[in-house]
C-alpha cells in the first residue's frame, strides 16, 4: 500500500497537537489527470486492533493498515467518489461499526455567524455555540461548538468516547470557535470540553452554552433538543407585552440558600406525598451532608 501520510502529520494527531484534524483525518481525494480516481481514508482510533472501512454504495470493505503508529490507519479506495462511508472496528472481542466525524464538514456556524459574533452583534448565538442534534448528510447526530480563542486544542468528552480526549478532536474556525460534528450521537448524552492551553495544562470544563447539567457535585453539560422543550410562560410573557417595568417599582432579595444551612444525606426531605426527594451532596468535602430543598 502507498502511504500519503508523513510521521510527523500522524504524530501531531497522536499528540492531539493538530488545530485542524480535518487536514490529517478523514477522507482525501487523489487526482490523476486531473481527475479524482483514488480517495485516501485515515482514522486515528487509539484502542483500536483492526479497522476497515465500509462502502456501504459498493458493498465493498476495505482493511485498513497501521501507519507509523499502531493506532492510527490508513487505505486507499480506488473510486471516483466516497460519501458517507463507516468504520468496522475491532477492540479485543468486542466490534461495532460507526460514522467517521471527520467525513462531516458541519455547515451550521457560518462565516457570517463568525463575523457576527466577534462584532459584538450576534444576539442568537446560543442557537449556534453549544451542542445541538443535526443531520448532515442524511446522518444525525451531535454538532459541538464552543469558543476557546487563547486555547492550543479542544477535545470533546464523553460517555461515548470514555472521558478519552484523543477520540474526538475539534477544528478551530476563524476568532477561537471550535467545532465537530460527532454522528450517531443525541439527547441525553453527557458530555465537557477537554481544553489544552499553550503550555499543554489540561483542564475539563463544562459548556458555557450547554442547556441542561449534571446536580451538583457533578458537572458535565448534557445534550438537549430545544426545539422539544414546551414552555408554560404565555400569561407572563402577554403581561410584560402589556405593562412598562421602567413605571413599576422593584424588589430585590439575594441569598444563596445553598451555603446557608446543609442537612445530614442520610436523612433525605420527604415530597408532600411521602415520596422521597433526590439526594444532592454538598462537595466531597461534605459527602455526609446534602442542599435543601426549598421545602
Amino acid at each position: 500500500m502507498t502511504i500519503t501520510i508523513a510521521p510527523d502529520q500522524v504524530n501531531q494527531i497522536v499528540g492531539n497537537q493538530h488545530q485542524d484534524p480535518f487536514e490529517i483525518l478523514g477522507a482525501h481525494p487523489i487526482q490523476d489527470n486531473g481527475k479524482i480516481s483514488h480517495w485516501a481514508v485515515r482514522a486515528y482510533l487509539p484502542n483500536a486492533d483492526s479497522v476497515s472501512v465500509i462502502v456501504p454504495a459498493q458493498r465493498q470493505e476495505y482493511p485498513m493498515q497501521s501507519v507509523h503508529n499502531p493506532h492510527f490507519f490508513e487505505c486507499i479506495i480506488e473510486t471516483a467518489e466516497l460519501a458517507n462511508y463507516q468504520f468496522r472496528i475491532k477492540e479485543g472481542d468486542h466490534e461495532r461499526v460507526m460514522y467517521d466525524p471527520y467525513a462531516f464538514r458541519s455547515p451550521k456556524l457560518t462565516d457570517l455567524d463568525i463575523h457576527l459574533f466577534a462584532e459584538g452583534n450576534h444576539h442568537r448565538i446560543y442557537e449556534k455555540l453549544g451542542a445541538h442534534t443535526l443531520e448532515v448528510n442524511g446522518v444525525k447526530g451531535v454538532y459541538f461548538a464552543v469558543w476557546a480563542p487563547n486555547a492550543r486544542n479542544i477535545s470533546v468528552l464523553g460517555d461515548f468516547n470514555h472521558w478519552d480526549g484523543r477520540k474526538h478532536q475539534m477544528a478551530k474556525r476563524s476568532n477561537g470557535v471550535w467545532e465537530l460534528f460527532i454522528p450517531d450521537l443525541g439527547v441525553g448524552e453527557h458530555y465537557k470540553y477537554e481544553i489544552k492551553n499553550s503550555a499543554g495544562h489540561i483542564y475539563e470544563k463544562s459548556d458555557p452554552y450547554g442547556f441542561q447539567q449534571e446536580p451538583r457535585p457533578k458537572t458535565a453539560s448534557i445534550v438537549t433538543d430545544l426545539d422539544t422543550y414546551t414552555w408554560t410562560d404565555q400569561n407572563w410573557m402577554e403581561e410584560r407585552r402589556n405593562s412598562d417595568p421602567l413605571t413599576k417599582p422593584i424588589s430585590v432579595y439575594e441569598c444563596h440558600l445553598g451555603s446557608w444551612l446543609h442537612a445530614s444525606a442520610s436523612e433525605p426531605a420527604k415530597l408532600p406525598n411521602g415520596d422521597t426527594e433526590p439526594v444532592v451532596i454538598v462537595s466531597e468535602l461534605k459527602p455526609g451532608a446534602r442542599f435543601l430543598t426549598y421545602r
